[in-house]
């Protein structure tokens, strides 16, 4: 059995897994809640039974990630069934989960943002995931003063003013630091190659990579991958011409694969570390076991670790939708915002949209939502500057998961 080592950065995982009996037909999730004439505007009612309270899921449905849009729905969906089963909140009002498609596109993010802007039923919103949507639609939902929790980590997200958005994963500064303080302190080579989306997701990281590496007196070799690119064999041959010891694969599923096949192919067999998407069964299951054999990756989880938290939450997603679906990182990561924002409306003792932001920027220690430097959770983004190019722990000495290939 061949392995892919996992690194493993934060578990992003929830305490206290609430037992339930969650709909498992398969209609769940798909459709979007039509919240007209069945509620007052939010926090009319503060507690009681009576009147659901509404949260928004800004997902990736249709498109080119859509598979994972399927896991956000299904991940937000158990936690809302999780919550409806255990009395809902604030004294019984149950929770309705209000799905809009983002489609992995920037306008259609900023389409989401107005939809859910315009219903002043809804108290809160999850998503949208990819940091260009986030920037795109983040001043909607400054405007309309809805707290929303975006999943994106591209560290551009930590300069924005808006006391309504909310971070909820490690940037790609605190990833890319500890992938850099791995090829430093363990690799210990003279040279470095970076594989990287040209995006701003790939971009961010390899220069905070690239930075570190030469601070310590490394040669680095960038190589730049295009979206859509279906040959990067120049690329690999350059980093072979020039003598990297050493790679780092920071990049979109398709290019991951791209990269991991034709790197084995021509003969680049160097120590390599990767950002989390590497970690994924939709990644590694399109890869030969020889292609990613001992790499690493830097990830907020590992659906397979021993940890009893994490074997529970696996266990009943899988008993949830079916032995074949698997809690993966989006699943991981939506779930456990959406407990977030549970907390944050029961600490807050209100649906009302003001008193769950005010509730999430005070919340310290909640299990699965931290920020590493300071082991409380990120806050308001101007309260989330986790990035300053410097690995806040030293995690990355303990490997918390290895992913074994197929």
């Amino acid at each position: 059995m061949k392995k892919l080592i996992a690194l493993l950065l934060v578990l992003v995982m929830v305490a206290g897994l609430v037992a339930c009996a969650g709909s498992n037909d398969e209609t769940k999730g798909n459709d979007t809640t039509n919240t007209e004439n069945t509620a007052d505007s939010n926090g009319d009612s503060n507690t009681g039974s009576g009147e659901p309270i509404y949260i928004g899921l800004s997902a990736k449905i249709t498109g080119a990630d859509a598979a994972n849009g399927d896991r956000m729905v299904k991940a937000a969906q158990m936690a809302v069934d999780e919550v409806n089963a255990a009395g809902g909140l604030l004294g019984g009002r149950k929770v309705e989960l209000v799905i809009q498609d983002d489609a992995t596109d920037n306008a259609m993010a900023v389409n989401v943002a107005n939809i859910f802007a315009g219903n002043d039923k809804i108290s809160a919103v999850v998503g949208p995931w990819n940091s260009g949507m986030i920037l795109a639609a983040e001043g909607v939902y400054k405007d309309a003063k809805i707290p929303f929790f975006g999943l994106g980590t591209n560290p551009k997200l930590l300069e924005l003013d808006n006391e309504y958005c909310f971070l909820v994963r490690a940037n790609d500064n605190l990833m890319a630091s500890c992938a850099a303080k791995l090829i430093i302190d363990e690799f210990k080579v003279k040279s470095v190659g970076i594989m990287y989306t040209n995006n701003e997701f790939g971009t961010g990281a390899m220069e905070v990579i690239e930075a570190a590496c030469k601070d310590a007196g490394m040669a680095v070799y960038p190589e730049a991958i295009n979206i859509g690119d279906t040959d990067v064999t120049g690329q690999i041959l350059d980093l072979k011409s020039k003598g990297a010891e050493c790679m780092v694969v920071w990049a979109s599923d398709a290019e991951y694969v791209l990269t991991a096949r034709q790197a084995y192919e021509l003969g680049l067999q160097v120590p390599t570390v990767a950002s989390p998407a590497i970690t994924m069964d939709q990644v590694r299951d399109l890869c030969e076991p020889e292609w990613v054999e001992g790499w690493y990756s830097v990830t907020d989880f590992v659906g397979n670790s021993d940890d009893p938290e994490v074997t529970a939450f696996c266990d009943k997603y899988a008993s949830d939708y079916g032995e074949g679906q698997k809690a993966e990182l989006y699943v991981a990561d939506v779930y456990s915002t959406f407990k977030l924002v549970f907390d944050a409306i029961e600490r807050a003792g209100s649906a009302d949209r003001q008193a769950i932001r005010d509730a999430v920027a005070e919340t310290k220690d909640f299990p699965g939502q931290r920020d590493l430097r300071r082991e409380q959770p990120a806050g308001p983004l101007r309260d989330c500057r986790a990035d300053q190019g410097q690995c806040p722990c030293d995690v990355h000495h303990g490997f918390r998961g290895v992913i074994e290939t197929k």
